[in-house]
């Protein structure tokens, strides 16, 4: 059975499991978490479970954390694991999971698409070399053992995900030989979630992330819960939507959103500063790194550049620097990070949209995706990552009209006094 734990961040997710998995010492457990810190938190929390995190020195050997990880799961170990390492699990070692009924619990939601950079030429050498086997637009591994060499990673991946090709619509060649709009992404397996007793995925705005698409495509069904709170502060699982933290119902007056029409006029339109914007108007890129450079020179004067966090596409960074902010980047997609939880001053210089060649991936499987769901679930994490997660107000600017109705369209939900508005998200 998979739950699907809703709920908004500080409502108690974690605690919840962390009680749960307390009340099932004989079940056997992996969790997977985002960050170390969170897994020396389940440690802590589950002290009598004895969680251990795979490491490469075992038993007083180097050895990989896959190969670790193997041999705790084949001794009914408890684990506690970040997404990284998940992707590595071999065929093996799902059936390993599956005789000993073994439960997940996923914090926070798993990419199921990553893209991986391999040319058409190579990947027609492992074909043709009886190594990999090609159907349709996937490709996966044969019985022919592959020894060490240049495919290593490729073989060592290949035996845990599947490879797909997916048609984008770029006109332009890629760095590695292949045409432009050819892609290659590593997708999850639904043989991942199918392997374990039961699943509990820990998460916020669920229809948004791609573990939920995963889901739909397969035919997996789930529970949504929530969380409840015990008069005595404890937390568990229960009924959807369940607790809501007080915080949450005064979420406007906590985040400051800048209100200025001559910062603001960059980002009017509703494609204005996308990646493809920016890159196809270069104009914007250098009205935008002078906004900002207001905003931090004479809105925040004073400010201290360790109180600031901001963000852009990766691809801007350098042409959207300047003095007093540069260090204190952050990616717009970071989920989880606790290193910026001191920062009060925040900038969010995009306007999100999916990759078009992963939403016709989704839309091929009958998905259609929420865009601007999506867009708000990032910005809320990536905000969730400042200061307001310990309770105190932010200030932020938001140049992208788009986004920024978004956010506070959301918060105008939160503050709704009816209980089923509060679980419910404000789109355009």
């Amino acid at each position: 059975m998979i739950h699907v734990c809703d709920s908004i961040m500080g409502s108690g997710k974690t605690m919840a499991a962390i009680n749960y998995m307390n009340t099932h010492p004989n079940n056997k457990f992996i969790y997977i978490t985002p960050y170390l810190d969170e897994a020396e938190r389940i440690r802590n929390g589950c002290k009598n479970l004895h969680f251990v995190e795979p490491n490469r020195w075992s038993s007083g050997a180097c050895h990989s954390k896959i190969k670790h990880t193997a041999q705790l799961i084949k001794e009914g170990r408890n684990i506690t694991s970040t997404h990284q390492a998940f992707k590595y699990y071999t065929p093996d070692m799902l059936e390993d999971i599956r005789s000993k009924n073994y439960s997940l619990i996923i914090d926070e939601s798993l990419e199921i698409l990553s893209e991986y950079d391999i040319s058409d030429d190579d990947l027609n050498i492992a074909v043709g070399a009886g190594y990999v086997i090609k159907d349709g637009d996937t490709y996966s591994p044969t019985n022919k053992p592959y020894k060490r060499g240049a495919f290593s990673e490729f073989f060592r991946l290949l035996r845990g995900r599947r490879l797909v090709r997916l048609e984008g619509t770029s006109t332009e060649p890629q760095a590695n030989g292949n045409e432009g709009g050819l892609f290659y992404y590593w997708i999850l397996s639904p043989s991942f979630i199918e392997s374990f007793k039961e699943v509990y995925i820990l998460t916020y705005m669920f229809e948004s992330q791609s573990v939920h698409h995963l889901l739909a495509m397969n035919s997996l069904q789930y529970e949504r819960i929530g969380v409840e709170k015990t008069s005595d502060g404890k937390f568990s699982f229960g009924e959807y939507p369940g607790y809501v933290p007080e915080y949450a119902k005064h979420m406007k007056d906590m985040v400051h959103i800048l209100e200025i029409p001559k910062l603001n006029a960059i980002g009017g339109g509703k494609y204005s500063l996308s990646v493809n914007s920016m890159k196809n108007y270069p104009e914007d890129v250098d009205r935008l790194r002078k906004n900002i450079m207001n905003v931090v020179q004479n809105i925040w004067r004073g400010v201290q550049s360790t109180e600031k966090m901001w963000s852009c596409y990766a691809g801007f960074k350098s042409d959207l620097s300047g003095k007093g902010y540069t260090r204190s980047f952050l990616p717009f997609n970071a989920r989880a990070k606790n290193e910026f939880k001191n920062r009060k001053y925040l900038i969010y210089a995009v306007n999100i949209f999916m990759r078009t060649n992963e939403k016709l991936f989704y839309q091929k499987h009958g998905i259609e995706v929420n865009e601007d769901m999506y867009a708000l679930s990032t910005m809320v994490q990536w905000i969730w990552r400042s200061a307001i997660r310990d309770g105190d107000e932010i200030y932020i600017y938001i140049p992208s009209k788009r986004m920024r109705t978004l956010l506070i369209n959301w918060m105008e939900s939160l503050s709704d006094d009816e209980e089923k508005n509060l679980h419910r998200t404000y789109i355009l």
